[in-house]
C-alpha cells in the first residue's frame, strides 16, 4: 500500500533525479536547462487540461521549482545545488 508520506517521497526523489540530470547534461550541452523547461511547461499545460493527475502536475512543478528555485508560494530561492561544483 502507498502511503501518502511514500508517495511524497518518491515524487520529490524523482523530480531531484531529473532536476540533476538535466543540470549535469547543461554543462556538457548548453541550452538543454531552457529548452528542457520550456517542454515541462507544455507537458504541465497538457496534462492540466486533459487530466486530474494532481499528483502527475505535483512533480513537474516540483522539478521546475528544483530547476529554477522559484516557487509560487514562497517567491525566488536558489536552483537546487546552484553553485556546488564537484
Amino acid at each position: 500500500m502507498v502511503t501518502d508520506e511514500s508517495l511524497k517521497t518518491t515524487k520529490n526523489a524523482t523530480a531531484v533525479m531529473v532536476t540533476v540530470l538535466v543540470q549535469v547534461l547543461e554543462k556538457h550541452m548548453p541550452g538543454i536547462e531552457a529548452d528542457f523547461r520550456e517542454r515541462l511547461g507544455l507537458a504541465y499545460a497538457e496534462i492540466r487540461n486533459d487530466s486530474d493527475d494532481l499528483n502527475g502536475l505535483e512533480l513537474l512543478n516540483w522539478t521546475r521549482t528544483y530547476l529554477t528555485g522559484f516557487s509560487p508560494v514562497v517567491g525566488q530561492g536558489s536552483p537546487f545545488l546552484e553553485g556546488y561544483e564537484p
